[in-house]
């Protein structure tokens, strides 16, 4: 297996950074504390400013692992001026967009419709198929685009609002970052579809606040704290507004179980870190919004 030392790997963080700013104008390039994504859909609220906004996720373990869904409504619930938000989920571990469609159960949620937004989370390589023992690899997107296509028609259908959680590479391959993006940008240049950016926001974070831990340790999936950082992202994205009282404690429940856990606990410090690097992310590049 292919080691790559610590000044190529910053090498290519680096370069991720730079190239992953792409992504940024299809949020917007708004003032601080705004995304193109969340403006829209805030500004329809109009003076009913805690109407909920509704959310269907459709992934994996990525979007279910520390219940992001639960996380984002505990992060929009401590916002006394920003919307209620409401999620649904149609996830199932290890499963791509293809295995989403196939099934059904997915298609069935988005046309019964009342959505504001629909989440698409293709699987974190964009494919099956690493042999065992061998470095993870990003597939071809075909499929992806193929799937995600067949979806953004049928969420259009409804008047909701396609959204692509743009996912982070494995631990250890940050050169994969941009291959990953390239691909969520391409798509959502195509359909005009919204971007959560959480692989551009673990970059940042590892750069600037490496003690914080993002990968739980398979270097695959999220920490506590990395699920966090996603639900801070998806807030801001979703309402247009920065989560300002956002808890460093959350409490819920564990996905499709009843037991109640404590799914965030970080230091105030570490809190304010993360939501610090994620409205920077979403809301403070100076980019033009994609025309």
């Amino acid at each position: 297996m292919l080691r790559r030392t610590f000044p190529q790997r910053l090498a290519f963080t680096i370069l991720s950074i730079v190239t992953l700013s792409l992504m940024i104008p299809l949020l917007g390039g708004l003032a601080p504390g705004t995304s193109a994504l969340g403006a829209a859909a805030f500004a329809a609220q109009s003076e009913a400013s805690r109407k909920a906004l509704r959310v269907l996720f459709i992934g994996n373990s990525y979007t279910y692992l520390n219940n992001l869904p639960e996380i984002l409504e505990k992060i929009a619930a401590s916002e006394s001026e920003g919307p209620a938000i409401e999620t649904e989920g149609s996830l199932s571990g290890g499963k791509t967009l293809q295995w989403h469609w196939e099934q059904g159960k997915a298609l069935e949620a988005i046309r019964r419709g009342g959505w504001d937004f629909v989440v698409l989370q293709e699987l974190s390589t964009l494919g099956y198929g690493t042999p065992k023992g061998e470095s993870p690899r990003i597939h071809d997107p075909a499929t992806y685009f193929k799937f995600a296509t067949l979806f953004d028609e049928e969420i259009r259908k409804t008047g909701a609002r396609t959204v692509l959680y743009a996912t982070w590479a494995r631990d250890g391959y940050p050169e994969q970052q941009r291959r990953l993006d390239d691909a969520f940008v391409q798509f959502a240049r195509k359909v005009k579809a919204g971007v959560v950016p959480a692989g551009l926001a673990w970059t940042v974070t590892r750069l600037e606040a490496p003690s914080i831990r993002l990968y739980a340790p398979d270097r695959s999936h999220p920490t506590a704290a990395g699920t966090y950082l996603n639900a801070l992202l998806f807030y801001q994205c979703l309402t247009g507004r920065a989560p300002n009282h956002a808890p460093a404690v959350i409490t819920g429940t564990a996905w499709n179980k009843h037991q109640e856990v404590t799914l965030v606990n970080l230091t105030l410090s570490d809190a304010l870190t993360l939501n610090q690097i994620a409205q920077r992310v979403v809301a403070q590049e100076p980019l033009r919004p994609v025309q």
